[in-house]
């Protein structure tokens, strides 16, 4: 038994391995798959919060030959994809007995950490997930270790690994700080020293992997990709910390309103039951009982019950926004695996001579449907985001300007031009940091365009550019297109339009290939998401340009690639209200409420038809969860005010239109009703 206890967690190390790298993406992926890529093989910074343990991990990782230096870092996140489930394993065994129950329960607990799409998925492109993942095992495999009496060398090997943690990814300081900390307060308090050095090798490991930031910043090399310019410990400690990410997501992290929360913790819990199965959840929760009743693994059972509860607040309301890109809830599949490993022990163990059997049953069970499900979509990434990146450097003139909106499109150009070396004549900025001044400055120099004042730098001096010949290509996103601008497409269309060409797809085309990319993405979610939300805005483009018929053909478009995509839902409603068809803009309006229960402007929307149709009691509903949701939208006060008005609550319906002028004070449709209420 002991040499099956040695050997079985390494062999599902390697097993994981080999699946990991045999799914992982055979180039860069979509989201921050590709920056992070970048930074690490350009050693620059990425977004906050910098994660720099991640990128000089990645850069060795890089060093090694084998396959595209895009594949060599998705292999990194497969190793530690890999050491995760080893891990996994060892800690069932360790908490479990020795016989062969535990050992099928260590078999299926490491079987759903490999074969959940929620792990899966970061095991097999790169992020810093699956590295975290690997740190929170390794720490929660020397927390036993000491909270069985391990050693001072065991217990400061802990302090050193978390210090590493910390600097990996912020979840892992709130998932691990806590227990690590009242471990080592009890260890004190039962009369050990070393515990009292924990805090030095812990700074000690953090420390000198943040270090990365500032020194590397200050070389002034990376300026392509240097977000936040930590290039000083002020700066450092900002970036590392996250504090621009958080001032830009105010409104969606950790929510006072009770409709945001609720909708975030039920598809947190939704998404959970469906990547690891409701057996899976259910013998996870099974086994924290376990653990925390049994006075040797109490200590254990504590820290992965922290962890499961402080993964659900972070994934829920401290950082919802990774909810939708299935970013969130790495940690849970750890806890509940774990978990769920200790109880298909103690279940099989009830069998008595059949216990192998039956805890070999039950682990099949929970974990074959998973890797059924995980091969559909991990096998099915393709080069598809390489070709979405690559589409404007391939058709953009000599000298021109790439303006990107949405993560993949930026994170991807900044690997091709960065990493590859390819079209450095073409300056790539991306939309929502233009205030960025100094890289503004930074890429129009490199790419020998007119000289900017660095002081100056924003979209007006961009556009500058534009106004004086130069060819600017700009990714339809949220932030409009600048007037004169007219629809253009490349090899892989709906991405772009260009603002210095007079030629545009025909509908037919772009229905035509939206129905490819249906194709080839039927599986994938951030494919799916990232392909509608392009042709989504490009319809949006088509429809200020007054481009009805063509708008509506990128709606449908987007819509067969991802059905229920709120946004296109959305702006087909603006259409159909636009040709008097205010019953079915209704209904679509409410369609994307069913994707997107809080999304402001649809429920806006919906209020307003619904209003205009009579329905008077739906209407209010509408409006009152718009305001709910989006209490700082004059939008949201206009409808509700609109609402009372036709309700006869005039005092309530001053109150609000009010409000909206607080918010926009130059809002036209909140001063006529006002000035309609007050008789003027």
């Amino acid at each position: 038994m002991e040499a099956v206890r040695y050997w079985l967690p390494r062999a599902l190390g390697l097993l994981s391995f080999l699946w990991f790298a045999l799914m992982a993406a055979p180039t860069f992926y979509w989201l921050d798959s590709a920056e992070l890529s970048a930074g690490a093989l350009g050693l620059g910074s990425p977004h906050p919060s910098g994660f720099p343990l991640y990128m000089m991990m990645a850069k060795a990782a890089s060093l090694v030959p084998i396959g595209e230096l895009a594949f060599r870092v998705n292999l990194l996140s497969a190793f530690c994809g890999a050491v995760a489930v080893g891990g996994v394993a060892r800690l069932v065994l360790v908490l479990g007995r020795e016989d062969w129950a535990t050992v099928a329960g260590a078999v299926g607990a490491g079987g759903i950490v490999c074969f959940s799409y929620l792990f899966a998925r970061q095991a097999t492109v790169a992020e810093v997930y699956a590295p975290t993942a690997a740190l929170i095992v390794l720490t929660l495999l020397l927390f036993e270790r000491v909270a069985s009496g391990g050693n001072a060398r065991v217990g400061l090997s802990l302090a050193w690994v978390s210090g590493l943690g910390f600097a990996v990814h912020p979840e892992y300081r709130m998932l691990m700080g806590l227990p690590i900390v009242a471990l080592l307060g009890l260890r004190v308090y039962r009369g050990a020293r070393w515990p009292l050095l924990a805090p030095a090798m812990a700074i000690f490991g953090a420390l000198g992997s943040y270090l990365y930031l500032p020194v590397r910043s200050a070389t002034g090399r990376i300026a392509t990709l240097d977000w936040g310019h930590p290039d000083t410990l002020a700066r450092a400690w900002a970036h590392g910390t996250g504090a621009e990410v958080r001032k830009v997501f105010d409104d969606q992290m950790m929510s006072t309103t009770r409709e945001l929360v609720s909708h975030d913790v039920s598809t947190f819990v939704g998404q959970i039951l469906d990547y690891l199965g409701v057996l899976a959840v259910l013998a996870g929760l099974v086994g924290v009982v376990i653990l925390l009743i049994e006075r040797r693994t109490r200590w254990p059972g504590v820290a992965i019950a922290t962890v499961l509860v402080l993964d659900f607040l972070y994934a829920s309301w401290i950082n919802p926004m990774g909810l939708i890109d299935l970013q969130n809830g790495v940690p849970t599949v750890l806890g509940v695996s774990i978990c769920a490993g200790v109880a298909v022990a103690g279940l099989a163990r009830s069998a008595g001579s059949a216990a192998p059997y039956l805890g070999s049953v039950v682990a099949l069970l929970m974990t074959v449907p998973l890797a059924w499900s995980s091969f559909s979509v991990l096998s099915l990434v393709g080069d598809l985001p390489r070709d979405f990146t690559e589409s404007p450097l391939l058709t953009a003139p000599v000298g021109a300007l790439v303006l990107s909106q949405g993560d993949s499109l930026s994170a991807g150009t900044a690997f091709v031009q960065i990493v590859e070396g390819a079209r450095p004549d073409v300056g790539s900025l991306v939309v929502p940091m233009l205030s960025d001044r100094e890289r503004v400055a930074h890429v129009l120099a490199s790419t020998k365009s007119e000289p900017i004042d660095a002081a100056e730098a924003g979209t007006d001096a961009v556009f500058s550019l534009w106004k004086q010949g130069r060819s600017v290509l700009w990714e339809p996103g949220p932030y409009p297109l600048p007037p004169g601008s007219v629809l253009q497409h490349g090899p892989v269309v709906g991405l772009l339009v260009a603002a210095d060409k007079d030629t545009a797809p025909s509908a037919e085309t772009l229905t035509a290939l939206g129905r490819l990319y249906a194709g080839d993405t039927a599986r994938d979610p951030a494919a799916r998401r990232v392909v509608a939300t392009s042709l989504t805005y490009l319809g949006r483009s088509a429809l200020r340009n007054t481009k009805v018929t063509l708008a509506e053909q990128l709606f449908r478009s987007a819509l067969d690639v991802r059905p229920g995509h709120a946004v296109a839902l959305v702006n087909l409603g603006v259409i159909y209200s636009r040709a008097g068809d205010l019953e079915r803009a209704a209904i679509v309006s409410e369609q994307a409420l069913k994707t997107e229960p809080n999304r402001p402007q649809a429920l806006v929307n919906a209020a307003r038809y619904r209003l205009a149709l009579g329905d008077l009691g739906i209407a209010a509903k509408h409006a009152n969860r718009a305001l709910a949701v989006a209490p700082k939208s004059a939008a949201s006060w206009v409808i509700a005010g609109l609402v009372d008005m036709k309700a006869g609550r005039d005092d309530r319906a001053r109150t609000r239109l009010q409000t909206a002028l607080e918010i926009a004070p130059r809002h036209r449709e909140a001063r006529e009703a006002l000035a309609a209420l007050n008789g003027h």
